[in-house]
């Protein structure tokens, strides 16, 4: 049997210079304040939905809470998205059911 010693130190993420996307799809399943979170960071955790789907289903949620006139948009372009996985397209439909 052989045994991986591997010493993972805390990285700071201002270090790493990581938009704000990419930060939280690296610290996924932490999650951020929302309200915190701008649109247009949501709207790129949702076109960048192959990196982390479940943090695009979160940011895709909240577009929808905030009202933001992209939401339908983006639900739709997801619908079509051959590698979208299975819980975001629900979500998707969800979102444009409700109208």
């Amino acid at each position: 049997m052989c045994k991986l010693n591997v010493k993972i130190e805390a990285v700071d993420m201002k270090e790493l210079s990581l938009s704000q996307a990419n930060e939280i799809q690296f610290l996924y399943p932490s999650e951020p304040e929302w309200v915190s979170v701008s649109d247009e960071t949501l709207i790129v955790l949702v076109k960048d939905y192959v990196s982390e789907p479940n943090c695009a289903t979160i940011a895709l949620c909240q577009l929808k809470r905030r009202d933001n006139p992209l939401t339908k948009p983006l639900a739709r372009w997801l619908l079509q998205e051959e590698y979208a996985d299975e819980w975001l397209k629900e979500s998707a439909q969800d979102i444009l059911d409700e109208s």
